[in-house]
């Protein structure tokens, strides 16, 4: 799966200047297009691994998450979106796609993706 983003690639652009919401929904959307090629137990382990890469925001925040735009889709210890992700993707490293249908998998990335977008935009009328 040599389509996702790994934690170099990821600080690399930031400090070229990316933006953080941008480089973190290409992230989600790399994890996404990854889940829907999967095939084996190992490509479950490879998202998995991926998904718990930090985003930028946790470097511009220093790991803070109360000040963060992204508090309600990660904020640690409380179930946000990539909480309920992680659970499930954990799931499917040890059962695989034989016994859990991918389908519930992509549409908690795609709520990811979703509530990614909103923050953006959010963010952007915020400035204005």
């Amino acid at each position: 799966m040599a389509n996702l983003v790994t934690y170099q690639e990821m600080v690399t652009r930031y400090e070229r200047g990316e933006n953080a919401l941008d480089l973190t929904l290409e992230k989600w959307l790399r994890i996404r297009e990854s889940l829907e090629n999967a095939s084996s137990i190992s490509h479950f382990r490879e998202i998995l691994e991926a998904a718990v890469i930090k985003v930028p925001l946790c470097l511009e925040n220093q790991d803070n998450c109360a000040g963060c735009p992204l508090q309600h889709i990660c904020g640690r210890g409380r179930e946000g979106s990539l909480g309920k992700f992680m659970w499930a993707i954990k799931a499917y490293c040890f059962a695989g796609e034989d016994l859990l249908p991918k389908s519930a998998l992509l549409g908690l990335a795609h709520q990811i993706i979703s509530d990614l977008k909103a923050c953006k935009t959010d963010s952007l009328v915020r400035r204005n």
